[in-house]
């Protein structure tokens, strides 16, 4: 049935919103269900762990007048708000205008969270919407629109609000928090301070999940390479995701927006799959896949631009060999034309480790070889219906092995 949000026009077989935040549930109890229950201890061991292993955060507050922000917001150097941070589903306008509504009316808004990285520079952690609504519109990037009480200012920017009200509006503030976490003892904590406060201070509405807070712990050019990759025509194309436009960063387009898989950055997470697992079985790793997925976004944070070339090229390299052979219905399970997540996993990796080698003469071979493998209940539950173990993802890497190329367990 036709998402109403999308129209008519979603293609056959796109993913729905609740089907994708499965996966980051199911993310969730992989994580919980790996978890090793410690073995019980002491009353003066539980004592000596909370002296040794608290974080210990130093906060302070502040008050912001716009007027101050209005300079500081321009400089990421002092509060860094860059793209890498922005979660997909940004405000609407009338929620922006709200806001900008309600420094007008004097009426208290939540205080934001700043984390000082270094001395004088600050990363937002919660309340970058706040912030980003208030440099635009002090820069005159959007009108008003959508007020409840001040309806005579609707259609106006910034510059439009006369000098009584620019004056006003500007000595309005909003609080700020500052943290600066240490751990007692940072060289041997395996605590990632940053992390924790993320999950336990994001109280702008929706908490992030968990490529969200990968995409705001770990700028960089892996990130940066990750949602380009995401953006791929052929990866748009496969997942069924609204192609690339010209602007589309400054201003998406509606039908991008409303798409689950971009707006939950779950796109991103698939391409961040294919290099954790790749690395995973090449590296032979250990761990549950949430933690992997983390610990590649962080082994890569400073890679080289010839780093990037090398994987976007095997990236690339592998996605168009599958698409070489299955077209369209790549990743897609024939009997229900529904997108699958493991499938994509263990065909593309597979590929990837093979890099170099020609799919698409043997692509009949191939596609008899994997609806074989489907209509095998043992061969399906190897491919699709396990969960995301190492050892479940790595039988799944194996069986598509021998489907591709036609040897060993197909």
């Amino acid at each position: 049935m036709p998402d109403p949000e999308l129209g008519d026009n979603q293609p056959t077989g796109t993913l729905s919103e609740e089907e994708v935040e499965t996966w980051f549930d199911d993310e969730a109890q992989e994580e919980s269900s790996s978890a090793v229950i410690p073995a019980p201890i002491s009353e003066d061991s539980i004592e000596q762990k909370y002296a040794d292993g608290q974080l210990r955060i130093v906060r302070s507050s502040h008050d912001f007048t716009l007027h101050f922000l209005r300079d500081s917001l321009k400089d990421s150097n002092y509060i860094n708000i860059s793209p890498g941070y922005q979660r997909r589903d940004r405000w609407d306008r009338t929620r922006r205008s709200l806001l900008i509504e309600s420094f007008l009316m004097n009426i208290p808004v939540p205080p934001i969270f700043l984390y000082e990285n270094q001395y004088n520079q600050y990363e937002v952690m919660d309340g970058r919407q706040r912030l980003e609504t208030i440099r635009d519109f002090l820069d005159n990037k959007f009108p008003l629109s959508g007020l409840e009480f001040w309806t005579e200012l609707r259609g106006r920017r910034f510059s439009d609000l006369g000098p009584t009200l620019q004056k006003g509006l500007l000595r309005r503030s909003i609080s700020a928090i500052v943290l600066l976490a240490e751990t007692s003892r940072p060289d041997q904590s395996s605590v990632d301070v940053r992390m924790v406060l993320f999950r336990r201070l994001n109280t702008g509405g929706a908490r992030l999940n968990p490529q969200e807070l990968r995409n705001a712990l770990y700028p960089g050019l892996f990130n940066d390479m990750i949602a380009d990759l995401a953006r791929d025509p052929t990866f748009t194309t496969v997942w069924r995701i609204p192609p690339k436009t010209q602007g589309e960063k400054i201003q998406p387009p509606a039908a991008l927006l409303k798409n689950p898989l971009f707006k939950t950055m779950a796109d991103c997470e698939l391409v961040l799959r294919f290099f954790a697992i790749h690395e995973t079985i090449s590296l032979n790793l250990r761990g549950s896949l949430s933690k992997l997925l983390d610990q590649c976004m962080k082994r890569h944070q400073d890679d080289t631009s010839q780093d990037i070339d090398r994987r976007k090229t095997l990236f690339r390299y592998s996605l168009k060999s599958l698409h070489d052979v299955f077209g369209e219905s790549t990743f897609t399970l024939p009997s229900t034309e529904r997108l699958s997540r493991p499938l994509y996993d263990a065909l593309m990796v597979a590929t990837s480790l093979r890099q170099g080698a020609e799919l698409s003469p043997h692509k009949d071979a191939i596609k008899d070889r994997l609806n074989d493998a489907l209509r095998n209940e043992e061969s399906y539950d190897i491919l699709i219906g396990r969960g995301n173990t190492v050892d479940a993802i790595k039988a799944r890497v194996r069986k598509a092995e021998g489907i591709l190329f036609g040897h060993g367990d197909s």
